[in-house]
């Protein structure tokens, strides 16, 4: 059974099925299935609607979590998504961590992924975006080094989210705000 939430003007909509691509899951890797458990669909209220799923790529060994189609015509500021906008999983113990990244204005005129602060979250939801994906699963929020202390130096202080393994939708929320929610708003356009 579908599970469906709105984030503002996005709808998400959490199947109960598999989606399987072919796929590079980094840039430079063989090309290999991947399998995303609990697909989202997203749909904005202008129209736009992308398929997104948590992919698990078993030969490469990541969780790559990308939007693999979009309804045609992808227009503006929708496209962005097309070939930016992925994130990676990390497995740390039984959670998966995330960096939180959000589609954003910053050093070039189109949006591109950059760190934000809880504040700019909050602005883009209207009110705690801690507490709005708290209420739809599992969450802990922290900084991305705290979370995964494997993580690089250049993401460390970033902001994190860690959910159970598998637990899709918290992250599905995040994408929703970090993603097309954030380029209807133009984060970070002054």
């Amino acid at each position: 059974m579908a599970q469906e939430f709105s984030i503002g003007v996005v709808a998400v909509t959490v199947h109960d099925k598999e989606v399987r691509i072919e796929d590079s899951p980094s840039r430079g890797a063989d090309v290999e299935e991947g399998t995303a458990h609990n697909p989202a669909t997203f749909e904005t209220m202008d129209g736009w609607l992308g398929n997104f799923g948590f992919f698990e790529f078993p030969k490469a060994g990541v969780i790559i979590g990308k939007f693999h189609w979009h309804r045609p015509p992808l227009v503006s500021p929708y496209d962005r998504l097309k070939n930016a906008g992925s994130t990676t999983v990390t497995r740390v113990g039984d959670r998966w961590v995330c960096p939180v990244r959000a589609m954003k204005i910053k050093g070039k005129p189109w949006p591109t992924l950059c760190s934000v602060t809880e504040e700019e979250l909050d602005s883009l939801v209207g009110g705690s975006f801690e507490e709005l994906v708290n209420s739809i699963g599992d969450v802990t929020m922290d900084t991305f080094g705290s979370l995964n202390p494997n993580a690089g130096k250049n993401v460390a202080n970033a902001l994190g989210l860690s959910v159970p393994a598998g637990a899709v939708e918290p992250l599905l929320a995040m994408i929703a705000v970090t993603r097309p929610l954030a380029l209807i708003k133009k984060l970070g356009a002054s």
